[in-house]
Order: C-alpha cells, then sequence, then structure tokens
C-alpha cells in the first residue's frame, strides 16, 4: 500500500513484519519481508541498503527454490545497478532474473524483464530494437490477465515515450505519453506519474513551448524534494536551465544548471547528459561575462570528454556556432565605444575578449590538426587491416626474422603456435604462458625463449598483439560489435580490464578504440 506512496512508512512496515518472521523462524515470510524492505530502501535511493537486503532474500529464497521470488529479487538488483548507471551488472541481473521468469511460468514476469532490457537497449542507442520490444510487450499485456497489467502498461508506455524522445519524434512521444497519463493515477502511481509530467515537460521542450516545459519541470522537482529523492532531482533541473537558457534568462539557466552538476557530483552519478549541462553553462557563463567560469567549465567538460575516452567536443563547436568571427568583433566593437567613457575598464573587457578569441582560434586550429591526423592513421590502419585480412584467407608458411631453422623442436613449436593462432586460443581471457606451453606440450621458460628469439618480442607483446589485430578486422565487419561498449569489446577479445585494452590498442595504433569506431559510423 505505501511503497510507492510513502517508501519510508513501507520501510517501517516491512522492518516490522521480518521481526515477526524472524521470531517465528518463518523462512518464506522472512525473505518475502527483507525483499520489500529493499524495494521501499530503493524507490528512496538507498541503493546499499537495499542491496544488503536482497542478498539475503536470495540466500533464503534459493533455499526454498522459490522461483518466482528469486525473479523479483533478480530483477530489483537490476533496477538498482540501471539507477545508478552500470548498465552492463544490470544486464547481467536482468538475464538471471528472465532464466527465473521462465521457470516461475508467469508471463508477467518475462514481460517485465524484457522491458527492462529493452531499457538498456534504448540507453544503448539500439532505438528500433527497445521500441520493437516495447510495442511487443503491449501486445503481450492485452493478452494476459494480471493485478500488476495496469502498472506494467504504464512503465511500457512510459519507457517508449522515452525512445521516441530520444530520437526527437515528438509526435510519437507525446501519442504514447498521453495514453499513460490517462492510465496513471497520480495517488496510485506518483512514482510513475511524475516521471510521465517530466516526459511531458520534454515533449513540451522539443515543441519550443518553454514556460510550459518550466512550469511541470518544477512540479516534478517539488515532488522529488518531498520525498527527498536527490537522484531524480537532475533531470527536472536539466530542462529547466535548457529551458531558461532557450529563453535567454542565463542566470536563472546557471541556478539550475549548477544545482545538475552539485547532484551528479555528491552523488556520483553517471549522468549521459552530463557533457550537454556543461556546454550549456559555458555558453551562459560567456552570454554573462563570467570568463573565470568559462575557463573552468572549458577545463571541466575536457577532462569528462577525456574521461569518455572520447574526441567529441561539441561544446567548444557550438560555442563558435554562436559566437561566431561577426557576434566576436560586435561585442570588441561595442567594449570600444565603451571605453571613450570608462577607458580602464574598456580596456580589460577588451582584453579578455581578445584572450578568448585567440584560444577559441588556437583550440580549432589545433583540433583540427589533430583530427587530420587521425584521419590519416585511421586510413593507413584500413590498409594494414586488409593485409591481415589477406593473410588470414591464405595459408602462410612460418615467418620469423631469425635465420633459417634447423632444430627440430622449435620448428614444431613454431608449427603449434600457428595452429593456436588459428584456432583463435589467445582469445580466452585464461591464455597464459603456462597454458600456451601446455597446449604446445614444452615448458614456459624454453616457449618464451623461442617466441622472444624467433617472434622478437615477449609472450605478452606476442599475445596482445594478436588480440589487437583480431579486435581491428572484427571491428571493422561487424556493426553489431561495434554497438557494443568499450568494456564488453574488450571482454570479446581476452582482455579482463578495459583500461589494459584501450592502453594497448593505443600503443599498437595510435588511436583510441573509441575513435576507430566512431570512424566507421562517420564513413
Amino acid at each position: 500500500m505505501y511503497r510507492y506512496n510513502n517508501p519510508k512508512k513501507a520501510s517501517a512496515y516491512a522492518i516490522a513484519a521480518n521481526k515477526i518472521a524472524l521470531k517465528k523462524r518463518n523462512k518464506p515470510q522472512t525473505a518475502w519481508s527483507q525483499y520489500y524492505i529493499a524495494q521501499s530502501f530503493t524507490n528512496m535511493a538507498k541503493y546499499d541498503l537495499a542491496l544488503e537486503h536482497i542478498n539475503k532474500s536470495i540466500t533464503i529464497a534459493a533455499e526454498l527454490k522459490d522461483n518466482g521470488l528469486l525473479f523479483k529479487n533478480h530483477n530489483l538488483r537490476g533496477n538498482i545497478f540501471s539507477d545508478k548507471k552500470n548498465d552492463l551488472d544490470a544486464l547481467d541481473e536482468y538475464l538471471i532474473a528472465k532464466k527465473y521468469s521462465l521457470k516461475s511460468g508467469n508471463p508477467m514476469h518475462l514481460i517485465i524483464v524484457s522491458t527492462n532490457i529493452a531499457f538498456i537497449k534504448k540507453l544503448h542507442n539500439n532505438h528500433k530494437e527497445a521500441i520493437d520490444l516495447y510495442k511487443e510487450n503491449l501486445i503481450r499485456l492485452k493478452e494476459i490477465d494480471s493485478p500488476e497489467k495496469e502498472f506494467n502498461e504504464i512503465v511500457v508506455l512510459m519507457n517508449l515515450t522515452d525512445t521516441y524522445l530520444r530520437i526527437k519524434n515528438t509526435e510519437d512521444a507525446e501519442h504514447f505519453n498521453n495514453l499513460a497519463l490517462e492510465k496513471c493515477s497520480k495517488t496510485k502511481y506518483p512514482h510513475a506519474y511524475f516521471p510521465l509530467l517530466m516526459n511531458d515537460a520534454i515533449i513540451n521542450y522539443q515543441k519550443n513551448n518553454y514556460d510550459t516545459a518550466i512550469t511541470l519541470s518544477k512540479k516534478v522537482a517539488s515532488y522529488f524534494l518531498e520525498i527527498k529523492n536527490e537522484d531524480q532531482l537532475v533531470t527536472p533541473n536539466f530542462y529547466l536551465g535548457k529551458s531558461y537558457y532557450e529563453q535567454k534568462k542565463y542566470e536563472d539557466a546557471i541556478v539550475a544548471l549548477e544545482k545538475v552538476n552539485t547532484i551528479i557530483y555528491k552523488k556520483k552519478i553517471n549522468y549521459p547528459d552530463l557533457e550537454e549541462v556543461n556546454k550549456i553553462l559555458l555558453l551562459c557563463y560567456n552570454a554573462t561575462g563570467k570568463t573565470n567560469k568559462v575557463k573552468e567549465t572549458f577545463t571541466e567538460y575536457s577532462e569528462i570528454d577525456e574521461k569518455n575516452d572520447s574526441l567529441d567536443i561539441e561544446v567548444l563547436r557550438n560555442i563558435h556556432e554562436k559566437y561566431d568571427k561577426a557576434d566576436l568583433k560586435s561585442k570588441i566593437t561595442v567594449l570600444n565605444d565603451y571605453s571613450k567613457q570608462q577607458k580602464s575598464r574598456a580596456t580589460l573587457w577588451y582584453s579578455i575578449s581578445t584572450i578568448l578569441v585567440v584560444l577559441l582560434l588556437l583550440f580549432f586550429f589545433l583540433y583540427r590538426k589533430r583530427q587530420l591526423q587521425a584521419k590519416k592513421r585511421f586510413q593507413e590502419l584500413l590498409q594494414t587491416i586488409d593485409t591481415l585480412e589477406q593473410a588470414k584467407t591464405k595459408p602462410q608458411p612460418i615467418k620469423t626474422t631469425a635465420s633459417v631453422i634447423t632444430d627440430e623442436s622449435v620448428l614444431e613449436i613454431l608449427e603449434g603456435l600457428k595452429t593456436f593462432e588459428e584456432k583463435e586460443y589467445y582469445l580466452r581471457q585464461d591464455c597464459t604462458l603456462s597454458f600456451v606451453a601446455k597446449k604446445l606440450k614444452t615448458n614456459t621458460s624454453y616457449l618464451s625463449n623461442v617466441i622472444n628469439t624467433y617472434k622478437e618480442k615477449s609472450f605478452k607483446s606476442y599475445l596482445t598483439e594478436l588480440r589487437i589485430n583480431a579486435a581491428l578486422i572484427r571491428l571493422k565487419n561487424d556493426p553489431k560489435l561495434r554497438s557494443y561498449t568499450i568494456k564488453a569489446i574488450a571482454e570479446e577479445f581476452g582482455f579482463k580490464r578495459q583500461e589494459t585494452f584501450s592502453k594497448a590498442f593505443k600503443t599498437q595504433t595510435q588511436m583510441l578504440p573509441s575513435y576507430y569506431i566512431k570512424s566507421f559510423e562517420n564513413q
């Protein structure tokens, strides 16, 4: 009754129920009460506490073989990881939940988990697949009778709306959001009603109805302030800032967008639109003459860009487009006119403007030079990949840079390494020197010496080169693989850590994997 309207009160009742169940030593009631405690804490964004109770519930549910409860726990854990923007772990949990949904025999469970998987697809820009899955679930929901049917229809419609908003299809977004609002009671499902209201605010923003977008965003922010869910304040404040910016209310936009940054850094939220937040802030600071803030935000934006392993510098391109040479010349003229009355102050502003112009021009010159160099490296790399692909399709003799080989044991090992490469054992994460030595029926010391002598590189360099070459070829020819996260791609080619893969990739190719992938998309 209270888990959505008043999660704090719901958690109190769930904790009380848990105490009674423990006293009675009733395992099913104990497991379910732990789940409801976790659900209440999740609705209050107390994720660490929620996970503790989920783990306790799962332990008992596994012992009882309660597939329905196991489904709910893993699905809830997936939702928590998703809220924390840890999408890979969320997907793992949803896949486990799907397994238990099939075992439970409850068709609603399968709809719920497939909706959550569609949500992950949506986040990773697989919009078409997400939309198809959401619409498929709407059809399934019509065919079943369940007390959870109404709420899950609202959730699917809400996600359909959000997906259409992401691809700027405002008309379809408005259609599905209105359907959801018709079904959603503000008092019964406030946790769904206010996100739908936020969707309405975004729809109005995309339709340039900025006053309406501001009113709705404020209403959503007030609700999440009231229930003390700070995480959910990010989006309404973001659209407040964007709407104020479009109305040229730069000071109001700065207040809203700085709130977004404060919450993100305080709560350590991986917000997907963080770059756009800083982009608009940069424009607002520039418009209000806050040059010290321009420099700070520019530095912060650059750090965000680098951290995301990307060469995207959208913020500065937009500054250049919005404040082109004519605009800058106009500002300088105004400052020169003003200098007749207050020479010292005008000189200061003139200097600041000149410095900004020089910095911007210098930055774009360096960026352009870097971009041309990167394109040249990419084209050279494509030629190298063509050579690698041809080598894979034709039987190759054993190639070494050493003199003619007469030692039969060495030849045997080199033949074994050739088979090792052909069967792509190097893509296994457990591929070590010991593993290869065992495959080739030799010892690690002798194998290492052969590789050092005849391949003229260490085993580690030899293994890394094989993996990166495989990645280059697969990424070139497999568009679906290019849609994976860098972490998932790294694991696909035997790397346990994303950082190790990115470093090795850049060492071998002089470019980051993200740029290599983007280069294909740009083509």
